[in-house]
């Protein structure tokens, strides 16, 4: 099934896109999952998949050979296309991939990948959004340009100074925690962490909510982080 899907780009809905919002910024998107993280995800569940990766290490070999190479279709149509800024949405969390699997089963992977898309002149970031700590000395584990969504404290594990420490010259994109906009937190500390983001990551810096805003968060909170980002810079 891997094998026999065919992938191709759609210029027209592309552009009617570009149309309606490029005025926002750059278009960007992301495609399917690492061979694992879709079998995490999508294929198997976390739980069935460890065990498979225990109990059936040819078997999952062979599917991440095959899924690979199958990927080959989809990134040689994403090489092609004309968006510069491609997201690898993997959803990353240090609980389901923990340095072992991380550095072993996924990190050649995304080095495979980014370096394809870099020689196509694409820029590459990762979606990073669940705990982090374990996988703070392996974010430069790659080539990419940027993290997306990494969150601290007080949503995960990781201070925003840690993540700093972690990414060096790597872009940030968003930063600020999606908890911070219910209105059970004072707003004193959104404007605080808000700050903090800026003179910590600016001018490599895509600020924006880690991951979204809640459905019961204060839209009237976005408003005041577009205006404190005019001061700031």
């Amino acid at each position: 099934m891997l094998q026999d899907k065919e992938w191709y780009w759609d210029q027209e809905e592309f552009e009617r896109d570009v149309a309606e919002y490029g005025r926002y910024g750059p278009p960007q998107f992301f495609f399917r999952r690492s061979p694992i993280q879709n079998l995490f995800i999508c294929e198997m569940g976390f739980i069935p998949a460890i065990y498979a990766l225990k109990d059936y290490p040819e078997v999952v070999r062979h599917y991440v050979e095959v899924a690979t190479a199958a990927d080959d279709k989809l990134y040689e149509v994403l090489c092609r296309c004309p968006v510069q800024v491609l997201n690898l949405g993997e959803n990353i969390d240090a609980f389901m991939d923990p340095p072992k699997i991380w550095l072993e089963h996924l990190v050649p992977y995304y080095r495979r990948r980014v370096e394809q898309l870099h020689a196509a002149g694409k820029f590459v970031h990762i979606h990073m959004d669940g705990a982090l700590r374990p996988l703070l000395p392996y974010l430069r584990a790659c080539p990419w340009d940027g993290i997306e969504a990494a969150t601290p404290v007080p949503q995960e594990d990781v201070t925003l100074e840690e993540i700093k420490a972690a990414m060096g010259d790597l872009v940030l994109l968003d930063g600020i925690p999606a908890l911070l906009f219910l209105p059970s937190y004072p707003v004193e500390e959104l404007v605080a962490c808000v700050r903090r983001v800026v003179d910590l990551f600016y001018p490599r810096l895509v600020l924006g909510i880690s991951d979204e805003i809640p459905p019961d968060g204060d839209i009237e909170r976005v408003r005041l982080v577009g205006e404190l980002v005019h001061e700031l810079v």
